[in-house]
C-alpha cells in the first residue's frame, strides 16, 4: 500500500468539519500499521441480476480476526495510559469486536473482559477465548451486554471499549476508507453495512476529509432499520429488540458521534430483507470465492435489492466480515440456491402399490434432476388408505430445468404441486 495522500486535490470541493477529522484517521493509520493487514481491494466477477458496471470487493473478511474492527480497537488500545492497560479492559459485543478487542488487548498485555449477548455465536465464543479474553454471556441481545459490560466497567474500575461510540474507535476504521482511496481514487459510491455506525462513519471522515465527493451509502437488514429514520428525522431514532441473523449489526440505535459524522457527509441509508443478504453471502461464496457473513454480505445485498444503487461505477462493496457459524452457512447455502431456482421440492399423490415409487423417481432421472432428498409418508391424514405422500426434493441447473422437471410430471399424469422453500 502506497503512502495516504495527505491533502485533497486543489479542484476537490472544500471537506466538510467532521467530529473525526482526517487527521485522526490518518494518525490512526499510522498508529495501528504494525499490527493490522492492509486488505485487498478486487474487482467482482460479474454477479447475477446485476448490470456490467464496475464492482470492488474490500475484502476486510481477510483482515486479522476476521473483520474490520481490529482496526478501531487497536486504535483504542493504543491510547490507554500504562495504569489503565495495567487494570485492563471490558467491552460489549456481537462477536467482531471481541475479537478485535481481545486480540489487540493481547497484543499489548492488556487483559480483557468480553461481554456476550447469550444468543451471540458459538464461533466466535469461542475464538474469541482462545485469544486469551474473560468471556461473560449475558443479555438477550448487544444492547443488554453492553449495559452489563458498562456495570463491570465502574466495579472493576476497567477501561471500557465502545464498538462505535468513540473517537479513536471510529478513526481506526476509517482506514479502510483511505485503503479504498489510495486503490481506487475516482471511486463514485461506497456501501457498507450498519449496525452501530462506526465503520461507515470511519470511511466517511476518511473520504470527506480527502474531499471525495463520492456517495456514501449505509445498508441495513430490515429487522434494524434505524439509520434511515435517523437521517430523516434529524435525531437518532432507537429501534426495537434486532430482528436479523446478520448478528454483526443487530444493534437498536445509531451511536451519537456515528450519526453527527454520517449526517455532516450526506450518507444515506437503504434496507434490506434477510432472506436477501442471504443471498448475497451464497453469491459471494459461490461467483466470488469469498466468505462472508451476513454483515460482510449487506452491500451487495443493497445492490441485489436496490437496482439504482449500480447505476454507475465505480462501486466498492465493504465486506466487513467473514466469521461465520458453520451450521448457519449451511442455511445460507440452502437459502442462496432456492433463490437461484436450482432446487425443487415437489409433492404428489402415489397408490401404494410396488414399483410405483420406482416409476415416480425415473421422471426425474430422465429429465436430469438429481435426488436431494424424499419423504415417503403413509400416514398422510388428507390421502385416504391405499395412498401415500411422497415429498421429492431435487437439485437441478437451473430454474428453467425446474419448469421442465415439473412439466415432464404433469406431461406422464402425475399430480404434483410445486412446495415453497422456505417463507415466501
Amino acid at each position: 500500500m502506497g503512502p495516504h495522500r495527505l491533502a485533497a486535490e486543489s479542484s476537490m470541493p472544500e471537506p466538510p468539519a467532521l467530529p473525526v477529522p482526517l487527521e485522526a484517521v490518518e494518525r490512526a493509520a499510522r498508529t495501528i500499521a504494525p499490527q493490522i493487514l492492509p486488505t485487498p481491494l478486487l474487482p467482482a466477477p460479474r454477479l447475477p441480476g446485476l448490470p456490467d458496471v464496475p464492482i470492488y470487493l474490500k475484502l476486510e473478511n481477510l483482515q486479522r480476526t476476521g473483520s474490520f474492527k481490529l482496526r478501531g480497537a487497536t486504535n483504542r488500545i493504543a491510547q490507554l495510559s500504562a495504569e489503565e492497560a495495567k487494570r485492563g479492559v471490558v467491552a460489549a459485543s456481537a462477536g467482531n469486536h471481541a475479537l478485535g478487542v481481545a486480540w489487540a488487548a493481547r497484543a499489548r498485555g492488556v487483559p480483557a473482559t468480553i461481554v456476550m449477548a447469550e444468543t451471540a455465536s458459538p464461533l466466535k465464543v469461542s475464538l474469541t477465548r482462545s485469544l486469551g479474553a474473560r468471556v461473560i454471556l449475558r443479555g438477550a441481545d448487544y444492547d443488554e451486554a453492553h449495559d452489563h459490560s458498562v456495570r463491570l466497567a465502574a466495579e472493576e474500575h476497567l477501561t471500557y471499549i465502545h464498538p462505535y461510540d468513540d473517537p479513536y474507535v471510529i478513526a481506526g476504521q476509517g482506514t479502510v476508507g483511505l485503503e479504498i482511496l489510495d486503490a481506487l481514487p475516482d471511486v463514485s459510491r461506497i456501501i457498507a453495512g450498519v449496525g452501530g455506525g462506526g465503520l461507515l462513519a470511519g470511511i466517511s471522515a476518511a473520504v470527506r476529509g480527502r474531499g471525495s465527493a463520492a456517495d456514501i451509502v449505509g445498508a441495513q437488514p430490515r429487522g434494524v432499520d434505524t439509520l434511515r429514520p435517523s437521517l430523516d428525522h434529524g435525531r437518532v431514532v432507537v429501534g426495537g429488540r434486532p430482528a436479523t441473523f446478520a448478528d454483526g449489526l443487530a444493534t437498536r440505535q445509531i451511536g451519537d458521534l456515528p450519526f453527527q459524522i454520517l449526517t455532516a457527509a450526506k450518507a444515506r441509508a437503504v434496507v434490506v430483507d434477510d432472506r436477501t443478504i442471504a443471498r448475497a453471502s451464497f453469491l459471494l461464496l459461490e461467483q466470488a470465492k469469498v466468505l462472508a457473513e451476513g454483515a460482510g454480505a449487506t452491500p451487495l445485498a443493497a445492490l441485489l435489492e436496490h437496482p439504482e444503487l449500480a447505476a454507475d461505477g465505480p462501486i466498492v462493496l465493504v465486506v466487513s466480515g467473514g466469521n461465520i457459524d458453520p451450521f448457519l452457512l449451511d442455511r445460507i447455502l440452502f437459502i442462496g440456491l432456492a433463490a437461484e431456482g436450482r432446487l425443487l421440492r415437489l409433492r404428489a399423490p402415489l397408490r401404494d402399490l410396488p414399483g410405483r415409487l420406482e416409476e415416480f423417481l425415473h421422471v426425474a432421472a430422465e429429465a436430469g434432476a438429481n435426488v436431494r432428498q424424499i419423504f415417503h409418508g403413509r400416514e398422510s391424514p388428507d390421502r385416504p388408505p391405499g395412498e401415500v405422500t411422497v415429498e421429492l426434493e431435487l437439485e437441478v441447473r437451473d430454474a428453467a430445468q425446474g419448469d421442465q422437471v415439473e412439466a415432464a410430471y404433469r406431461a406422464r399424469g402425475w399430480s404434483v404441486e410445486r412446495v415453497p422453500l422456505g417463507p415466501t
